[in-house]
C-alpha cells in the first residue's frame, strides 16, 4: 500500500490544501493570546471572607470555623488549612490532581451557600478563587490629586474609572488599594453614654429606626393616585450627627452629645502612597485565556480618556507594567524562529547543493508550524515562553522526514526512473520510515503529557505543539513532499553546474568524507576501546548532572520588584504609615529606582505594607541587573530595626521548583501549631536560624497568627 499515491496523482489538490494550512495557521497564530505561563489548572481553591471590626479570636471562632465545616465535605480534597486575621478569614483547599476544579469550584460555591445560615448576620457572602500563577496584575494605575481627597479619588476610580477598565477586552477584574467604600464612622463617648444610661445598642437601633427606607404608600382622592415621597435617607455625617437617639429628663439627646460623628470609609486601615504621595492604587488582572500585551495596551490607550474625567491637579499614571519582558521574549523568540529557519534552509542548501530539494523541504518548515499554530487555537493555548520554545525546537525536526523522502526520491531518480514512478517508488519506500520516526518521537513525549502535579501542568502546552508539529510534518512528508518531488525534481546528471561554488562545496564534502573515513578505520580498529564509550558517557552524565546547579527556569530581569514590610501586631496603623513612608523615601532615593507604589493595610502579620517597585530601564540609565538592586535595597532596608522588610524581584517564570504563581517563585511552608502564642513565639526563631543555614534556601519569613 502505498500512502501518498493518491497525492502524488494529485499535486493540484494537495497545494491548495498545504496553502489552506497556511492561511489557517497564519490567522490563527495572530488570533494566538500572549502570557509568560501556560494556563494551568491548579487544584487550588482560595475561600475568603471578611466581617469588619471582628477580631482574630472571633473570626476564627464565628467564620472560619463554620467555613472549614462546610468545606470539608467537599469531596476530592487532599489539604485544607485556614488563617484568620482581624476583619478576614482565608480557608486554603488543595484538591486531588484526578478531581475537576471547574467541578470543584461548583461544590465550594455550594459548601459556602450552606454555611451561610451559619455565620454571623450582615457579614459579607464569602467569595472563592481559583488559584493561577497568572493571576497577577498585569499593570498598576496610580491615581493622585493635589486638590481632591482619598476618599473623592476612591469614589472617581470605584464608580467611574475602573468600571470603564472593566469594560476592556480582556480585563478580569480591577483591584482598588488605598481606600474603601465611603462611611460614616461614630467614634463613642463610653464616659458621656454611661451617665445617660445609654449602651451602643440603643444608638445603632436609634441610628437605624432613624434611616430606614420603607414603602410609605398612596394618597387617593377616588379620582387620582399620588406616591408619598419623603426624603428621610440620611447620607452625611453631619445629618446623622443631629439624629435624636433618646430623651434625658425631658432633654433630646443627639448623637453628636455621645460620639464624635464624622465622614470617612469603611475600613479606615487602608492606605496607599505613589513616590511618597497619597493616593490610590487601581491593579488590572487579565482575564485566562486573553492576549497579556494586547489587554494592557488597551488599559495604556484608556488612560488618556479616562483622565478626560478628572479634576484639574489630579493625575493618572500607569505603572509596574509586566509586559515589556514578555514583549521582548516574543521579539526575541520570533526572530529566533526566523533566524532557525534561515539556518536549516541554509543548511539543505549547503548540503543538497540545488535549488529544487532545497525548496521542497524547506515548505515542511511554515507549514508545520501553521499545523502547530491551528492546534494552539483549538485548545486554547497561548504564545508563551514554552509553546514558542516548541515552535523552535520543533523547526530541527520538522525536515528531517521531508529530507529523507527527497534522497530516496532522488536515488530512483538517478537510477534511471520516470519523476512521476521514482516519486512513487521513493514514497513507498521510505513511508513506513517516516510513520516508524515519528512515531518514536511522539512516544518520548508521552510521559509528558501524561505527567501529573505541576511538572505535567507546565509544559503540557509546550509538548503538545511540539508533537503537533511533528505530526503535521510527517504528513507532508508523506504527501505534499512526494507530490512536488514528482513535479520539480531532476536527476543530479541533469541538474549539475560545474561551477566555482560547486566545485568548493565538492572539495568540502570530500574533505568531510576523509576525515569520516579516518574516524571510521580507528573505531573499526578499535572496537573494544569505543565500547567502553557509552558507559564513560553515562558516568560523566550522572556527574556532570549532580554539579549542574538546578532549576526550572532561568531568573529574568523585569526591573520589578515586589516588597513586604512588616511589624509586630502592637503597632499602631499612623505609627506604621510614618515607618512605612521612611521606607519609601528610602526606596526612592536609591538612583536605580524610578517609581514605588505602596499600600498599607491590615494583615496576619499586624499592619502590613506592600511595595511595587518600577526600576529605570537600560535606556533610562540603569546598568545593574534587578537582582543586585534588591540586594542593595535589601541591604538598606537592615537598618530599619522596627521592620521587616522583605524584598523579591518579579519574575515571568516561576524560579526554582516554582508552581505557585507568576511572581512568587517556590515557597514552602513549615507550620508550628499551639495554644501558646508567646511560647510560639520563643521557638520561631530558633527555627528560622535553623532554615537561613541552608545555602539553598533564598528567603526566610516568619509570623505567628493568635486567629489561625
Amino acid at each position: 500500500m502505498n500512502i501518498s499515491a493518491p497525492f502524488i496523482k494529485r499535486p493540484i489538490g494537495i497545494t491548495l490544501l498545504a496553502i489552506g494550512l497556511v492561511f489557517a495557521g497564519l490567522v490563527c497564530y495572530l488570533r494566538l493570546g500572549v502570557a509568560a505561563l501556560p494556563n494551568l489548572t491548579i487544584p487550588v481553591i482560595f475561600v475568603q471572607a471578611s466581617n469588619i471590626g471582628a477580631d482574630a479570636d472571633t473570626m476564627a471562632a464565628t467564620v472560619t470555623a463554620p467555613l472549614e465545616r462546610h468545606l470539608g465535605q467537599v469531596p476530592g480534597i487532599d489539604t485544607m488549612r485556614s488563617s484568620s486575621s482581624d476583619g478576614r478569614s482565608m480557608v486554603f483547599l488543595m484538591f486531588n490532581t484526578s478531581r475537576d476544579i471547574d467541578s470543584a469550584a461548583q461544590d465550594v460555591q455550594a459548601a459556602i451557600n450552606a454555611a451561610m445560615a451559619d455565620l454571623p448576620a450582615g457579614i459579607n457572602t464569602p467569595t472563592y478563587q481559583k488559584a493561577n500563577p497568572n493571576d497577577d496584575p498585569v499593570i498598576a494605575l496610580a491615581l493622585t490629586s493635589e486638590t481632591q481627597s482619598v476618599a473623592e479619588l476612591y469614589n472617581l476610580a470605584d464608580s467611574l474609572l475602573a468600571q470603564r477598565l472593566r469594560q476592556l477586552p480582556g480585563v478580569s477584574q480591577v483591584d482598588i488599594a488605598g481606600a474603601s467604600t465611603p462611611a460614616v464612622r461614630v467614634d463613642l463617648n463610653l464616659r458621656a453614654m454611661s451617665a445617660l444610661g445609654l449602651t451602643p445598642d440603643d444608638l445603632r437601633n436609634a441610628m437605624r429606626a432613624a434611616n430606614v427606607a420603607s414603602p410609605l404608600g398612596f394618597l387617593s382622592d377616588g379620582s387620582s393616585q399620588t406616591a408619598i415621597v419623603l426624603n428621610d435617607q440620611i447620607r452625611k455625617a453631619a445629618d446623622f450627627a443631629n439624629t435624636a437617639i433618646a430623651t434625658h429628663e425631658g432633654a433630646v439627646v443627639r448623637l453628636k452629645d455621645v460620639a464624635t460623628v464624622y465622614d470617612g470609609q469603611q475600613d479606615a486601615y487602608q492606605a496607599a502612597w505613589v513616590n511618597g504621595k497619597r493616593g490610590v492604587l487601581m491593579y488590572v488582572y487579565l482575564r485566562s485565556g486573553a492576549n497579556l500585551v494586547a489587554t494592557v495596551d488597551r488599559v495604556k490607550a484608556e488612560v488618556p480618556a479616562l483622565s478626560g474625567y478628572l479634576d484639574a491637579g489630579t493625575t493618572l499614571t500607569p505603572f509596574f507594567d509586566r509586559t515589556p519582558t514578555i514583549r521582548a521574549s516574543l521579539a526575541e523568540v520570533q526572530i529566533t524562529l526566523m533566524i532557525s529557519l534561515a539556518m536549516v534552509i541554509l543548511t539543505m542548501a549547503l548540503f543538497l547543493r540545488r535549488l529544487a530539494p532545497t525548496l521542497i523541504a524547506a515548505v515542511t518548515v511554515p507549514l508545520s508550524l501553521a499545523g502547530a499554530a491551528l492546534l494552539m487555537t483549538t485548545l486554547g493555548f497561548t504564545l508563551n515562553n514554552l509553546t514558542l520554545l516548541a515552535l523552535v525546537i520543533a523547526i530541527g525536526f520538522v525536515v528531517d522526514d521531508a529530507i529523507v523522502v527527497i534522497e530516496n526520491i532522488m536515488r530512483h531518480l538517478d537510477e534511471g526512473l520516470p519523476r512521476e514512478q521514482a516519486a512513487m517508488a521513493g514514497a513507498r519506500e521510505i513511508g513506513f520510515t517516516i510513520v516508524s520516526i515519528t512515531a518514536s518521537l511522539i512516544a518520548v513525549f508521552l510521559p509528558i503529557i501524561f505527567a501529573q502535579g505541576m511538572i505535567g501542568a507546565f509544559f503540557r502546552e509546550f509538548t503538545l505543539t511540539l508533537v503537533a508539529a511533528i505530526v503535521v510534518s510527517a504528513l507532508v512528508s508523506l504527501t505534499l513532499t512526494p507530490a512536488l518531488c514528482a513535479r520539480f525534481l531532476q536527476p543530479h546528471a541533469e541538474g549539475a553546474r560545474d561551477t566555482r561554488i560547486n566545485r568548493l562545496l565538492d572539495r568540502m564534502h570530500d574533505g568531510m568524507l576523509r576525515t569520516y573515513t579516518v574516524a571510521l578505520d580507528f573505531s573499526l580498529r578499535h572496537a573494544l576501546l569505543l565500547s567502553l564509550t557509552p558507559l564513560l558517557l553515562i558516568v560523566a552524565t550522572f556527574y556532570l548532572g549532580g554539579a549542574v546547579s538546578k532549576g526550572q527556569f532561568p531568573e529574568q530581569d523585569t526591573g520589578l520588584i515586589w516588597g513586604r514590610a512588616s511589624s509586630a501586631a502592637t503597632v499602631s496603623f499612623n505609627e506604621m504609615s510614618e515607618r512605612q513612608r521612611r521606607l519609601s523615601d528610602m526606596l526612592l532615593a536609591d538612583p536605580a529606582v524610578k517609581m514605588v507604589g505602596a499600600r498599607l493595610g491590615s494583615s496576619r502579620q499586624g499592619s502590613s505594607a506592600q511595595f511595587n517597585i518600577e526600576l529605570l530601564t537600560e535606556k533610562e540609565g540603569r546598568q545593574e541587573p534587578t537582582n543586585v538592586v534588591v540586594a542593595r535595597l535589601s541591604a538598606k532596608a537592615a537598618q530599619f530595626p522596627d521592620l521587616d522588610v522583605r524584598l523579591r524581584a518579579i519574575q515571568d517564570l516561576p524560579s526554582d521548583g516554582g508552581g505557585g504563581g507568576g511572581s512568587q517563585g517556590a515557597q514552602n511552608r513549615v507550620t508550628l501549631q499551639g495554644n501558646d502564642a508567646a511560647q510560639l513565639a520563643e521557638w520561631l526563631p530558633k527555627l528560622v536560624e535553623v532554615l537561613k543555614q541552608n545555602p539553598k534556601l533564598r528567603d526566610v519569613g516568619s509570623d505567628v497568627d493568635k486567629g489561625g
